[in-house]
């Protein structure tokens, strides 16, 4: 899985470079985040496990063939141990479980917490946007202000989502994610095209902890 240290110093040159290439072109504000992960979810992965050791414990009390009672017991905790274990370190393994409406909710009160902790709804023309990509929930939220929603029509709005969506989706995140930040330029400079030089109200590499 891709993991927040593989985004190198040399990913991120290339990446606020990309978002001054973004805001050169149309009228907006844009910050883009990646963070590794926008919940807990470790409940899923002990319920998941409990659930495993009662069935497998049930199959071998029900089973017509004879097992030593403490054999079954010990086999059923070391097993459900090691899918507990699985569920909660590999993360790939983990969303499985994980129901994805749970997930867009997540990065979505993230990133939402985000846009308001970095006060990006205090830009002049109210045009700031965020991009904000969840590792391990393999999700993305498109946040924008509205001044940016009053000037873009729904459907520009989810072609923008569905673009940001595709790195997931690809072998090679990284250079994905990268793409398709140049690919909503036309989207966006469509609707809020670039007025010229402007003031960066907002840092390129803005990180906020949440």
């Amino acid at each position: 899985m891709l993991q927040i240290k593989d985004f190198d110093k040399d990913f991120k040159t290339r990446l606020y470079n990309l978002v001054g290439e973004i805001e050169n072109n149309t009228a907006t504000e844009a910050v883009v985040m990646i963070k590794q992960s926008s919940g807990h979810y470790f409940i899923y992965s002990l319920a998941a496990a409990g659930m495993f050791f009662v069935v497998l414990l049930t199959y071998f009390m029900l089973s017509p063939i004879e097992y030593d009672p403490y054999l079954m017991y010990t086999f059923s905790f070391f097993a459900s141990v090691i899918l507990l274990v699985a569920l909660t370190f590999i993360p790939d393994f983990q969303r499985i479980i994980i129901p994805k409406k749970i997930r867009q909710k997540n990065t979505e009160i993230h990133a939402r917490a985000v846009f308001q902790k970095a006060g990006m709804y205090k830009t002049v023309n109210n045009s700031a946007f965020l991009v904000y990509y969840s590792l391990k929930e393999k999700e993305v939220c498109f946040l924008p202000d509205f001044g940016i929603s009053l000037l873009m029509e729904d459907s520009a709005i989810r072609e923008i989502e569905k673009i940001l969506k595709k790195p997931f989706e690809s072998a090679a995140p990284k250079e994905e994610i990268l793409k398709a930040l140049k690919d909503i330029i036309p989207v966006l400079a469509k609707y809020l095209p670039s007025k010229g030089k402007e003031v960066n109200e907002l840092p390129d590499d803005l990180d906020i902890d949440l």
